[in-house]
C-alpha cells in the first residue's frame, strides 16, 4: 500500500471484531480497547500527530469527557469519525457529517 505522509496515517480504535475487519481492508494501525482504556488511547492517538484520520467505535464514546468530545467533533486534523456499531445507536447522517467536516450543507433529497 502506497502511503502519502502529507496526510498522516489512518487508525482504528475499538472492539476486537471491528479491528480485525479494518486490518483486513488495509488499516494497519488498529487498536483493540475496552471501556476502561478507550478514552486514554483515543487521547493518545489524537495528540500523537501521526494520524490524519482516526476511526473510533462509538460503543465507548460515552466514557469521554464533554470537553474532549467537543474537541473531537470540531477537529479536522486529525479527523475523528465515530463508527456506529450498536443497534439503535443514533447515527450521524451523511448531511450532518459533511456539515461538520466540510462546513457545507448538503440536501440529499430524502436519502
Amino acid at each position: 500500500m502506497v502511503k502519502d505522509e502529507r496526510f498522516g496515517r489512518i487508525a482504528f480504535i475499538g472492539e476486537r471484531e471491528l479491528a480485525i475487519g479494518f486490518k483486513l481492508v488495509g488499516v494497519e494501525d488498529t487498536f483493540i480497547v475496552d471501556k476502561d482504556s478507550y478514552a486514554d488511547k483515543l487521547r493518545e492517538l489524537y495528540h500523537s500527530g501521526n494520524f490524519g484520520l482516526i476511526l473510533a467505535s462509538n460503543s465507548f464514546a460515552g466514557t469521554l469527557d464533554k470537553k474532549f468530545t467537543s474537541l473531537l467533533y470540531s477537529s479536522v486534523s486529525p479527523l475523528v469519525v465515530f463508527i456506529p456499531v450498536t443497534e439503535g445507536a443514533e447515527e450521524e447522517g451523511i448531511s450532518n457529517l459533511a456539515r461538520r467536516v466540510l462546513g457545507i450543507n448538503m440536501d440529499l433529497g430524502g436519502m
